[in-house]
């Protein structure tokens, strides 16, 4: 019985009452643990189901599990959903922070020069005004 595995809760296999049925087909395990349809609770009661299914049962249920897992699997691929580290999500999101600080930094900076080059543009104008 696959003890590693991990449902998204925190559970292991060690965690659910598992019939005597299926104890020794770890894929049916795996495939109800790894399901990303199920509570706990369901999971428990599929389990339980087990003990009163016959083999054409157990085999619907593991082609449903099946597909469910391909289908997830097709949509990640298609939409790019990758699981970011949460560390590497924060360094990204700092140095995106960063770069808009810098950026707005030059913009002012830029602003502030634009300001002193049409001052001294009016003020150089006035003088020659005040010239004449």
């Amino acid at each position: 019985m696959p003890t590693t595995l991990i449902t998204k809760t925190g559970k292991t296999a060690q965690d659910f009452t598992i019939p005597e049925k299926i104890k020794n087909d770890t894929a049916l395990i795996q495939l109800i643990l790894q399901s990303e349809s199920m509570k706990d609770e369901e999971r428990q009661y599929w389990f339980n189901l087990t003990e009163v299914m016959n083999v054409e049962q157990i085999e619907k249920l593991r082609g449903i599990l099946t597909r469910e897992k391909e289908k997830l699997a097709e949509i990640d691929a298609k939409y790019g959903k990758v699981e970011e580290d949460p560390a590497v999500a924060a360094k990204r999101a700092q140095d995106a922070a960063a770069r808009r600080a810098s950026e707005q930094a030059q913009l002012k900076a830029k602003e502030r020069e634009q300001e002193a080059s049409e001052k001294a543009q009016e003020e150089a104008a006035l003088a020659d005004l005040a010239n004449l």
